[in-house]
């Protein structure tokens, strides 16, 4: 495992696909942006929450990506999340991300993401739980 995923408590692994590609020969932009959408997913439930994406979930509010290394197939990529504890209130919370190649030992990417609790059948934001916001931080712990 590569140095810089140490303090994540949420890693997964993933494939990269020959048809992650694009003309250029390395894997297209929005692909890392996808990567980032599977692993926040099997974070929140790595944490246990089980958010009814009928009734409450979370949404992305803002998403920032520093792309640092190009990834070719074949490969596999290692990605960590984490909740930044500082930003998380009553609506929201900010992720760390990081894309690690696994054939290159380096990282590929890092993303941001700002996830927001919403209530799809109000259309609106929605408080998290306190229940939801001590399971965070106890995982995070």
């Amino acid at each position: 495992m590569h140095e810089s995923l140490k303090s994540f408590k949420s890693i997964i692994e993933i494939p990269v696909a020959w048809g992650d590609m694009d003309a250029a020969q390395h894997v297209n932009n929005t692909v890392y942006l996808r990567y980032g959408e599977t692993s926040r997913i099997e974070y929140l439930r790595a944490c246990g929450i089980d958010f009814d994406f009928k009734g409450k979930g979370v949404i992305l509010a803002e998403i920032n990506c520093k792309f640092k290394f190009p990834l070719t197939f074949p490969d596999k990529v290692w990605v960590g999340t984490k909740i930044l504890l500082k930003t998380l209130d009553d609506h929201s919370f900010w992720t760390e991300q990081v894309i690690v190649s696994q054939t290159h030992k380096r990282i590929s990417a890092i993303l941001e993401a700002k996830l927001v609790y919403y209530d799809f059948l109000l259309l609106k934001k929605s408080l998290l739980s306190p229940q939801n916001i001590n399971i965070i931080h106890q995982f995070e712990k």
